[in-house]
């Protein structure tokens, strides 16, 4: 297994990625309190927040909530109301 590092926005978003088994790629990531926009969903996303709390396309997300799906060409717009964890699985 490859592990592959991400980082975006100055470094306000970091993750861990690899794909599992050679099927799913998957990532684990830190975000800072802020804004940001990600762009377009290309493939399709499922983003869990796994501790603190999130805002993503303007649904709250918090470790006691389901997923945020997010479709092909939808656009990513993300706030951490403070500072969070969270999971991706692509595709």
């Amino acid at each position: 297994m490859e592990i592959k590092k991400n980082e975006y926005f100055e470094g306000n978003v970091q993750s861990l990625g690899f794909v599992n088994e050679g099927v799913t790629q998957l990532t684990a990531g830190l975000i800072k309190q802020g804004i940001y926009d990600f762009g377009k969903a290309d493939p399709k996303e499922t983003m869990k927040c796994t501790s603190g709390e999130m805002i993503i396309n303007g649904v709250n997300c918090t470790p006691n909530t389901p997923a945020a799906i997010i479709e092909v060409g939808e656009e990513i717009k993300l706030e951490a109301v403070v500072d969070s964890t969270y999971t991706c699985v692509y595709g």
